[in-house]
């Protein structure tokens, strides 16, 4: 399926997917659209970050806890990532889910 982006975080893979299910829930969590959310990320950028992990994780792993999602963040700066480059896992999730163009994000 290629609507599905796969994430290495402490050595397991977390497949997510972008679903308007997920979305709204995403866009409830943040009280704004998504679009919104990424247009002023800068605002909050580790909320955002975290609620679009947790929300497009949802699809594929239901019930995963926001919780869960933030130690997740954690263990991804942990690992030796920075936030850009988690950020550049995010722009290719909308990618990968058609919100974008392959380059444009």
């Amino acid at each position: 399926m290629k609507s599905i982006h796969t994430i290495t975080i402490g050595g397991q893979e977390y497949k997510l997917r972008l679903t308007a299910s997920a979305i709204m829930a995403i866009e409830k969590r943040l009280s704004k659209s998504l679009f919104v959310a990424l247009e002023t990320i800068q605002d909050n950028a580790i909320e955002t970050i975290v609620t679009i992990i947790w929300g497009a994780l949802q699809p594929l792993n239901a019930n995963f806890p926001f919780e869960k999602a933030a130690g997740l963040f954690d263990q991804y700066i942990d690992d030796g990532h920075s936030i850009e480059e988690l950020m550049q896992e995010v722009n290719a999730l909308f990618e990968s889910s058609g919100f974008f163009k392959k380059g444009q994000a």
